[in-house]
């Protein structure tokens, strides 16, 4: 390794440049790692718009081969599946919460969203808008510089939980680590005790997901590997719910730009005699995608939403109608946990089975990364990544 290292850094809106970063000193407890592929986030493509608040290397999706590791790195950092060594692969899950605040003492160290001091690989800690103080710094001007997986090597810090990835599992298929978790937290929290007369989730239910991005793909896959009767998608770009359909082995595909709400909500009726999806995740960040979801939810349906979560976005809400009479479970998703992520990396495993390569529909290098994310509107765009073999993509 050299003195420095090539990464692609966001100083401005609209405005990452690649540029030689300085490589850090490995501290006894940390490790670094060699990244082979970055997955860019639909959080990424977000904030990427806006100025950060500190020169950021952006980047959380990430799979990397360790080349340095602190004499008590094993100790400190917390793995899954064994004890760690130079030259192992490994993914991570982004977050490190400080362990201390009442809320990581109520719901457990490394639940995300919820501890007052906490750090985000990738992401300067104002972007969260979670109050609290970031206990790391995000600026590649601070040490140890390269805390985002757009770069050539990243930092890992004490705390961090990772996994070891299998040999015959390709960098990229490991860098979706973290979508697959958001689907799988989502979908565990439609689950209810055995028996219990709220039970929307089981062999019998039809549901619906609204989204044909990489979670409500992924969503829709979770779903379905529990034996669920029927599975519909809705979405707004036919390429992208040609894909979703092909990872998720939904039954339905519809597109919401093409059909009414009432022509969607016929379609639905026909797979439950007309009572409605049992189940709705709403994976989609628009207001009236929620509005949609509450129309083809079935009384006594649980609706999850997923989509909603970076901007406040307010709709007509009607507690009697919508809520008490209707006898629904809405539940939102934010917090996410280590135990999800355990279970995301398990089912990464049936990644030939559940076609998760058909996710990527875009590779770049850190010289195109921003034209790659530029062009993340486009109808056929569904998901990019990183790829650091030193292979030239377009």
């Amino acid at each position: 390794m050299g003195e420095t290292c090539r990464a692609a850094v966001w100083v401005k809106a609209n405005d990452i440049r690649v540029m030689d970063v300085k490589m850090p000193e490995c501290g006894d407890d940390g490790m670094i790692i060699k990244v082979e592929a970055a997955s860019v986030c639909g959080t990424d493509l977000h904030v990427y718009r806006n100025d950060p608040s500190v020169p950021t290397i952006l980047g959380h999706e990430v799979c990397g081969t360790i080349v340095e590791m602190g004499v008590h790195a094993n100790q400190a950092i917390k793995c899954f599946t064994g004890k760690l060594h130079v030259g192992d692969r490994i993914n991570i899950y982004p977050w490190i919460t400080c362990g201390h605040c009442v809320n990581c003492l109520t719901y457990g160290v490394g639940a995300c969203g919820v501890c007052d001091n906490s750090f985000v690989y990738g992401l300067p800690y104002e972007c969260l808008g979670l109050g609290g103080r970031p206990v790391i710094s995000s600026s590649m001007e601070t040490e140890p510089y390269i805390k985002g997986g757009f770069s050539e090597y990243m930092y890992v810090f004490p705390g961090t939980f990772v996994w070891q990835v299998p040999a015959e599992m390709p960098n990229h298929i490991a860098s979706l680590l973290d979508p697959m978790a958001v689907a799988m937290r989502t979908v565990e929290l439609a689950q209810r005790a055995p028996g219990v007369f709220e039970d929307s989730l089981n062999f019998n239910s039809t549901v619906l997901v609204i989204g044909d991005g990489q979670i409500g793909a992924l969503t829709g896959a979770c779903a379905k590997a529990l034996g669920i009767k029927n599975l519909i998608i809705a979405g707004g770009r036919d390429e992208r719910l040609a894909i979703a359909k092909e990872v998720s082995g939904a039954d339905c595909v519809m597109n919401y730009h093409k059909l009414s709400l009432e022509e969607r909500k016929e379609i639905v009726d026909s797979f439950t005699d007309g009572r409605g999806a049992d189940v709705v995740f709403q994976c989609v960040g628009s207001p009236m995608a929620f509005r949609d979801g509450i129309e083809l939810m079935k009384q006594v349906g649980t609706l999850v939403e997923t989509g909603n979560i970076a901007e406040a976005a307010p709709i007509d809400f009607d507690p009697a109608r919508d809520l008490c009479c209707k006898h629904a479970t809405y539940v939102g998703m934010s917090i996410n946990t280590p135990s999800a992520f355990n279970k995301a990396y398990q089912a990464l495993f049936k990644y030939k089975e559940m076609h998760l390569e058909r996710l990527f529909t875009h590779r770049c290098t850190l010289d195109t990364l921003l034209d790659t994310m530029n062009d993340s509107k486009n109808p056929s765009y569904m998901k990019s990544w990183v790829d650091f073999s030193g292979i030239e993509h377009v």
